[in-house]
């Protein structure tokens, strides 16, 4: 790729970079320290200082924040780097656009090259009623059910389980030994990661008593759906239960990281992120784009608003408003938390004083 290329790719701070010429082809992206002359490497954060001091990278995109470091702690180093330095406005965001330049085929369309040489393995299990379209890819050992619908390109690897009643969009792949109950719909380019089970009951019960003395656990029993929209990833080992009566939601473009536990009857709001480990109880919803951090997760029927953000080990037993960053348990808005944790600290440190 020529630099030319690459300017017109990303967005870069200043525009007298798109006139600069750095000769030669980059071949790849690389980690700072394995960098060589002909790779692109990304200096985006503060922890990567010492890896940027020392890279050999052909090319190297930076934020404003870094540059200025680099210039006024070690102008030498710049000086001597300045040739092949190019500052972006987003440099994360710029490795994720290069990335896509780059990606190995097999990496990137890994969903695609089985469709070259689209196959029905013999070992399938497919329902007589089932119409398989041109370019789809059915791996070993895969079940297919009844009134299952399956759009162009497809691809279902080995040991996948596919109930009744669903519809899988076009381009969507689904990795080994991922189960989708009945009645589950997914959207186009759609990526669900191995071991994912996604439309199994929700966890609902309701307690019988004598007199004030639980007896026993009586089964809500659930026939709803579950519905995925288009653009999602859903991280290895994730769970999205059913519906009860109704359908639980994942639209357009979230992303749920591995491990995620998503609720009976909940509604996961256009581009959000769950990250690993975080959960949503039963009817809890997201509005777009709001984010759960690590471990964080709502109570039942809790919803978190647009942008909002809980961070890493949030629990919110109670709504969080659009654009709010939330922290601890119970979530407070960061800015308390972080009073609270200093006095705490002031409080511990004046005990062992006296």
């Amino acid at each position: 790729m020529k630099f030319s290329e690459i300017v017109h790719t990303i967005e870069i701070e200043s525009p007298e970079d798109t006139r600069r010429d750095i000769p030669g082809d980059f071949f790849s992206i690389q980690d700072l320290e394995a960098a060589g002359p002909t790779d692109i490497s990304f200096f985006f954060a503060d922890g990567y200082r010492q890896a940027a001091l020392m890279s050999k990278a052909g090319l190297l995109i930076a934020g404003k924040s870094q540059t200025d470091w680099m210039k006024s702690q070690y102008p030498d180093v710049f000086s001597r780097l300045k040739d092949r330095w190019v500052i972006a406005k987003n440099p994360y965001l710029s490795m994720a656009k290069l990335s896509a330049c780059f990606a190995d085929q097999n990496i990137r369309t890994s969903h695609i090259k089985p469709i070259l040489d689209s196959i029905v393995h013999s070992t399938a299990v497919i329902d007589s009623g089932v119409r398989l379209p041109e370019s789809i890819h059915v791996g070993p050992y895969v079940v297919i059910g009844k009134n299952v619908r399956l759009a162009e390109g497809v691809v279902l690897y080995p040991h996948v389980v596919i109930g009744d009643d669903c519809d899988i969009g076009p381009n969507v792949v689904v990795f080994p030994h991922v189960t989708l109950m009945d009645k589950v719909r997914v959207g186009a380019r759609t990526r669900i990661h191995s071991g994912c089970v996604i439309g199994a009951d929700g966890f609902g019960y309701a307690q019988e008593f004598s007199g004030s003395v639980p007896v026993r656990h009586q089964k809500i029993y659930h026939w709803g759906a579950v519905v995925i929209g288009s653009d999602v990833e859903i991280g290895a080992n994730t769970t999205i239960d059913r519906g009860t009566f109704g359908e639980t939601v994942i639209e357009d473009q979230a992303k749920l990281d591995n491990l995620v536990q998503v609720g009976h009857n909940c509604r996961i709001g256009r581009g959000s992120v769950l990250c690993g480990m975080s959960g949503m109880a039963g009817s809890s919803s997201t509005g777009q784009f709001a984010v759960l951090g690590a471990q964080a997760g709502t109570g039942n029927q809790v919803h978190i608003g647009d942008y909002a953000r809980l961070g890493g080990y949030t629990g919110a037993s109670k709504d969080v408003p659009a654009g709010a960053e939330m922290m601890g348990m119970p979530a407070r808005p960061r800015s308390e938390f972080a009073k609270i944790q200093a006095y705490l600290n002031k409080l511990l440190k004046s005990q062992r004083k006296s």
